[in-house]
């Protein structure tokens, strides 16, 4: 089973993707790790981010994607730029995209521990989703 966590800060989509064989978890992000929109307002720059981003996902076949849920408005609301980024993930009409709140991480994380680490730090919100996108139908 192949599983794909995003997590999206500010303006940069952020990707871990993980494979669980009979032999272990295995790390299969390629060598995409995170995606750039630096102008939102530049149609060929979001166009580009849209191909990359469904270039990734059809050349690994996950079987679940999900993107970590952000909040929508106070303080803690997460960028305009950022909702952009998400849409943009959405329209991939082959697997079903997943929003998975941040308390729900917490909750498995302390019941349950992530044997696999990132290559790279910047890589743990997005790791641990996919890490619980893999494990939590077992528990």
């Amino acid at each position: 089973m192949k599983a794909l966590g995003i997590s999206i800060e500010g303006s940069t989509a952020i990707f871990s993707g993980l494979e669980k064989t009979e032999s272990g978890i295995f790390e299969i992000s390629d060598k995409l790790k995170k995606v750039q929109l630096k102008d939102h307002l530049d149609s060929k720059e979001v166009q580009n981010v849209f191909e990359t981003i469904h270039a990734f996902l059809e050349r690994n076949s996950f079987d679940e994607i999900g993107i970590i849920k952000r909040g929508t408005k106070g303080n803690f609301a997460a960028s305009p730029i950022s909702f952009k980024i998400e849409g943009l993930i959405q329209m991939y009409t082959k697997v079903d995209i997943q929003f998975v709140a941040p308390p729900t991480l917490r909750a498995f994380y302390k019941k349950n521990e992530n044997s696999f680490s990132p290559k790279y730090a910047y890589q743990k919100a997005s790791n641990d989703l996919a890490f619980y996108l893999l494990e939590r139908e077992k528990k």
